[in-house]
């Protein structure tokens, strides 16, 4: 297990980093061309949509979108998938690998796993957290209480070491999902 979350801070140092303007024009190509692939064709209401919730930093996306507030994306690096959301320098990630087990890692709070507290419009989960190289962690198991409120929620609070940060949930589903299923995992 403890090869576990040496995996899974490299997997979340990894996916902090790559912020280029060369990504992130990638990642909203890839948005684009995943509605396209999963609710095509361009002209489709669905496609539309799907831009609209997913792509908002797009060209294509609804300029009625606010572009400062944090949005769900997803990342991939070396095997490994998130679906992610960045508040100021915080973020609050769904991570997996195929064949591993899923993870939320939480960073930039900081504070001692014991003391962490996650609750999802109001109801807490008692999740027992584990902190590595300043990020704590907990299980995402399939078909959890947690992923799903996670998924369905309107938002999400983390407290720990008496800071907290909130994350909007909206396109949560679609991400987590996403990172899921290239992990060959149903959340």
């Amino acid at each position: 297990m403890k090869d576990v979350w040496g995996l899974a801070a490299f997997a979340v140092a990894a996916l902090a980093m790559g912020a280029s303007a060369q990504a992130q024009e990638d990642r909203a190509q890839l948005c684009v061309n995943q509605c396209l692939f999963n609710h095509g064709p361009a002209t489709s209401p669905a496609y539309q949509a799907c831009i609209e919730r997913m792509c908002s930093d797009t060209p294509e996306a609804s300029p009625r979108r606010d572009a400062t507030a944090p949005r769900w994306r997803n990342e991939s690096v070396s095997g490994a998938h998130a679906a992610v959301i960045d508040a100021g320098d915080r973020s609050l990630n769904y991570m997996c690998q195929p064949g591993g087990p899923a993870l939320i890692g939480i960073s930039g709070l900081g504070g001692a796993a014991d003391d962490t507290r996650i609750s999802v419009d109001g109801r807490l989960f008692a999740q027992p957290f584990v902190a590595r190289n300043g990020i704590l962690y907990t299980t995402a198991d399939a078909g959890s209480p947690l992923v799903g409120a996670l998924m369905s929620g309107n938002g999400v609070e983390v407290a720990a070491g008496g800071r907290s940060s909130t994350f909007p949930l909206t396109g949560s589903r679609a991400a987590i999902e996403t990172a899921a299923q290239a992990c060959g995992i149903r959340p």
